[in-house]
């Protein structure tokens, strides 16, 4: 689910300018182990987890209580979104409310509101979406639910936003399943029922006419640092907000030149979680 703040505006002011419903791609992460805590954690489980991209490690609070995940960031690049994967902020009626810093009073950050509280739908990645601005530290809130907060991933930093929009031929991740399935057949070739021994989802997105200039300034570092770090997709942000995956490039992009004026395109296939 992607979420976008009150106080963002995404209308066009002209046909060739960006709309809500461009895709956007979260990669970018300013969370490090040295930056991030928490008001809540088990012991097991600690918050440091969220630092790392993989979703097999959870941060869990030690008690169904409200609780303030804060990272703090060192530079002063702008920052426009926060994104969790593998939560159960939805299933356990767990408010979500994010807040930014841009100073200290008294020694500690003076918290404004980013993006309004808001009830998940699900637990699928979730993409909150704000104003770019320079931030000294980010706060994730969370009211208390029906049962202890926990999840995998967080990330902070800078979305790209996709020159183009998609259109036709696309397969939302989160509908693009897949699964491995086991069989069971007796000696007189009675069925006796299916395991399922993997499951994944999967998506291809092919991006044309990209502006040359575009590509290799937004585009070509994108495709440089997912060779190894997973990030969060949407497709189209406005109209479906529900169909945003987290996950990772499948194959090796490689872009080539389209048009005598220099555009580009480039096809992208990624694999991502199941909710």
């Amino acid at each position: 689910m992607i979420v976008i703040s009150e106080d963002l505006s995404l209308e066009p002011v002209s046909p060739s300018q960006l709309t809500a419903n461009h895709p956007v791609i979260g990669y970018d992460n300013r969370v490090r182990f040295d930056n991030i805590q928490a008001t809540s954690a088990l012991s097991d489980y600690p918050i440091t987890n969220l630092a790392n991209p993989s979703t097999n490690s959870l941060w869990k609070a030690s008690a169904t209580e409200t609780v303030d995940i804060d990272v703090t960031i060192s530079d002063v690049e702008e920052v426009d979104y926060v994104a969790l994967a593998r939560h159960n902020f939805a299933s356990k009626e767990i408010a979500v409310t994010i807040y930014g810093a841009t100073e200290l009073v008294e020694d500690e950050p003076d918290w404004f509101e980013l993006v309004q509280e808001v009830q998940l739908v699900d637990d699928g990645p979730a993409i909150f979406r704000f104003e770019p601005q320079s931030l000294i530290a980010v706060r994730v809130h969370l009211a208390e639910g029906t049962a202890a907060a926990q999840a995998a991933v967080l990330y902070v930093g800078k979305l790209l936003v996709l020159e183009r929009r998609i259109y036709v031929g696309h397969t939302p991740m989160p509908y693009g399943r897949s699964a491995r399935i086991t069989n069971g057949r007796s000696e007189s070739g009675q069925f006796l029922g299916r395991i399922m021994t993997a499951q994944a989802t999967d998506t291809a997105v092919s991006l044309q006419n990209l502006m040359p200039g575009w590509y290799r300034e937004h585009l070509d570092p994108f495709i440089v640092a997912s060779k190894l770090t997973p990030f969060f997709f949407a497709w189209r942000p406005e109209d479906y907000p529900l169909e945003v995956g987290y996950g990772w490039m499948t194959n090796d992009p490689k872009p080539s030149n389209q048009r005598n004026n220099g555009m580009m395109q480039i096809d992208l296939q990624m694999g991502g979680i199941v909710l």
